[in-house]
């Protein structure tokens, strides 16, 4: 169906070639979209019949999305509509440079010491260049944003106590991990969120001599404490500056973010005081400043620490679908990262440990949403494990909803 729809497109346009920046998604962080051609693996050009009409047809065409910091990849789909990507090209470290045309199209080769190379084709030579210039540009902010990658052992895996060697990359507020340097997806990963912190470790572990940890206070399971080991102690001191770097430039960003937010909400609170009769800089008669109020958000407000706003906890009863097909009434609370929920309210005002937690940094992309049919519910999926609530009314589940993303985006998540 999408490629039905895309040929229609482009009867549509009738041919004509258009600016690949002008197709990105800009609020998806897309840089640059449109068509591109690949050529296949030597392993694959080797398996294919002699018996094809042309070398055109040994090419093969995919809609590509560019996408800038803090993802800094190239992703092809099937086409423009597919909603799951085929394969990602991640750009740190990556080099892009043109290569002589082949069978009236374009070439491209995007390189990197350990992914081995990509060989794109474009349809102009205009195309081709707009690639190259955009790709570059991102691959620069990459470097320029002190993203980092390279081999460490995890410690983890089916036996908790094994060295696992994988292939890590750190992009802004994520250390993902692969099995090979050449995989699109990870194999998992960890938001530096406000409450993590990183530290080399003064002993060896399990016969590693250079290991540090990365510890997240928000949460309270066996996924709290993890151990990385690299192969010199200068890898560990790199490694761990560039993550506290990163969590250091999170909190940097949520601070800008609050001071923005704050001056816009005392800005237009001037306003409406100037219009009342209030003087530039001097208090109406509600006993109003910008100086002041300034003072209040940042300097008396007891949930402010070093000029980071939390956002505001939320807690109260949703129904939960059970894995016995049946709705059952749970307490919840949205706190520090993490959506818990009791029995009861009264199990939890008892201090009761809670039945069970859903830390977000868990949460896949595109969720938690409302459900489509019935708007009082939510899913949230997981990696492991998909959640369907419930609320009394519409407006409380869009309250939940946009409680939870706002800890996701304070932590870093979103």
């Amino acid at each position: 169906m999408g490629s039905e729809i895309s040929r229609c497109v482009e009867d549509m346009t009738g041919g004509l070639e258009l600016d690949i920046c002008e197709q990105a998604n800009k609020d998806e962080g897309e840089v640059a979209a449109g068509f591109l051609y690949q050529r296949p693996s030597r392993s694959k050009l080797a398996t294919m019949k002699s018996t094809a009409t042309g070398s055109n047809s040994r090419m093969k065409r995919s809609w590509y999305v560019l996408r800038g910091w803090p993802d800094c990849t190239l992703t092809t789909y099937k086409d423009r509509f597919s909603p799951a990507p085929n394969g990602v090209i991640h750009l740190l470290k990556c080099d892009v440079k043109a290569k002589p045309a082949e069978d009236d199209k374009f070439h491209f080769q995007v390189h990197h010491s350990s992914h081995g190379s990509r060989h794109l084709f474009a349809e102009s030579n205009s195309e081709m260049n707009r690639w190259i210039a955009e790709i570059m540009n991102v691959i620069e902010e990459a470097s320029a944003m002190g993203g980092m990658e390279g081999n460490l052992k995890k410690r983890g895996g089916i036996r908790l106590h094994t060295w696992q060697s994988r292939w890590f990359m750190l992009m802004g507020t994520e250390l993902a991990w692969y099995e090979k340097p050449t995989d699109s997806f990870p194999r998992g990963h960890i938001v530096l969120g406000p409450q993590v912190t990183a530290a080399a470790c003064d002993k060896s572990i399990g016969g590693e001599k250079c290991v540090f940890e990365i510890i997240d206070a928000a949460r309270h399971d066996s996924k709290r404490r993890r151990e990385f080991a690299c192969e010199t102690t200068l890898d560990r001191k790199y490694w761990v500056e560039a993550i506290t770097k990163s969590i250091k430039s999170q909190q940097r960003l949520n601070r800008e973010r609050t001071l923005s937010s704050q001056l816009s909400r005392a800005a237009s609170m001037r306003e409406e005081g100037e219009g009342e009769g209030g003087e530039n800089g001097e208090e109406d008669e509600a006993g109003f400043s910008v100086s002041n109020f300034l003072k209040n958000a940042f300097g008396g407000n007891e949930d402010m620490d070093d000029g980071i706003h939390f956002p505001d906890a939320k807690e109260g009863p949703m129904q939960k679908h059970s894995s016995y097909l049946v709705w059952q009434t749970k307490y919840f609370q949205c706190v520090d990262g993490e959506l818990r929920y009791w029995k009861s309210q009264a199990s939890k005002e008892k201090g009761n440990k809670e039945s069970a937690k859903i830390y977000l940094g868990e949460i896949q992309q595109g969720s938690p949403s409302i459900n489509p049919i019935d708007h009082t519910g939510i899913y949230i999926a997981t990696d492991t494990k998909i959640y369907s609530l419930r609320c009394e009314s519409e407006q409380e589940a869009k309250e939940w909803l946009d409680n939870i993303a706002e800890w996701m985006r304070f932590a870093g998540m979103q």
